[in-house]
């Protein structure tokens, strides 16, 4: 008969053993468990945050031209563009506004004069203000709706070369970006009583001398709630002047966007939605992006 021994040192052994295992197997519970908090975490955040985008853009984008009036001067024109800032829970969201015609339209300008005359007047529009170099690459695009001018650029990043959302919108109000000015939607012709000066000069180049221009802008500052028809008359063109002049511009607006920035404790998200009704020479549409 054979007797087995266990001696102190070895059931010691065993038990240590033991303990390493299990203490391996609760501190991977333990940082699975953790994953998986954290993981429910990022995606309530995330969750939370698309739809305040979401409730955002229900909210503001149908209203964008009833934004823009609410804040017109009691003596002037409505903005072409709104900043504001809003907290939904604990995240802050910048909300942009802004009236698309009244910005110069670069496939109106590729259309008019060629791709050399864009790059021209893009620089000319930032006033050595973007830190964006313009690169242009307009694509035909293959889908079967109308649009005048042709549409060869839907997007500012086929305008400026690694542009960031961040970069095209501008930092804020006052540091604006060339959203600001530049548009590749709407009609192209743009809002007599909004654009601005620059916007004006670059949509009317082959119409309005600088003199006949400035002297468009000291008419709708003397005479802030006059139409097209009366500005032409003061203006004093000849008729094919005038009639080139009206083709460019409009009185009231049928494209807007909306520019929704999260801003989280380390990082930015952002969103721009552009709507455009539809009229007799364009089709409606409504474009997305998303960072």
């Amino acid at each position: 008969m054979t007797h087995c021994t266990h001696t102190p040192g070895f059931v010691l052994l065993m038990v240590l053993v033991v303990l390493a295992v299990a203490g391996s197997l609760l501190g991977v519970s333990a940082r699975r468990t953790g994953e998986a908090v954290l993981e429910a975490g990022v995606a309530a955040r995330e969750l939370q945050r698309t739809w305040a985008m979401r409730s955002l853009q229900a909210g503001c984008l149908p209203r964008a031209e009833a934004i823009l009036l609410a804040r017109a001067p009691e003596d002037g024109p409505a903005p072409a563009t709104v900043w504001t800032t809003v907290r939904l829970g604990e995240t802050p969201f910048d909300v942009v506004v802004s009236d698309e015609q009244a910005k110069a339209n670069v496939n109106l300008l590729a259309a008019a004069r060629g791709r050399a005359a864009v790059r021209a007047s893009v620089s000319r529009l930032s006033d050595g203000r973007w830190p964006l170099q313009v690169l242009l690459r307009p694509v035909v695009q293959a889908s079967g709706a109308i649009h005048t001018p042709p549409r060869v650029y839907a997007s500012l990043e086929q305008v400026f070369a690694s542009a960031s959302p961040a970069d095209l919108l501008g930092d804020d109000a006052d540091r604006r970006g060339p959203s600001e000015r530049v548009t590749c939607w709407g009609s192209g012709r743009v809002h007599v009583r909004r654009a601005g000066r620059p916007v004006l000069r670059e949509t009317l180049q082959e119409t309005l001398t600088e003199a006949q221009l400035a002297r468009l802008v000291t008419l709708r500052e003397e005479m802030p709630e006059a139409d097209i028809e009366t500005l032409l008359r003061e203006l004093e063109l000849k008729e094919a002047e005038a009639a080139a002049v009206r083709a460019r511009l409009v009185e009231t607006s049928t494209c807007h966007s909306l520019w929704l920035v999260a801003r989280g404790r380390t990082r930015r998200w952002f969103r721009l939605t552009v709507e455009e009704q539809g009229d007799a020479a364009n089709d409606a549409g409504r474009w997305t992006f998303v960072w």
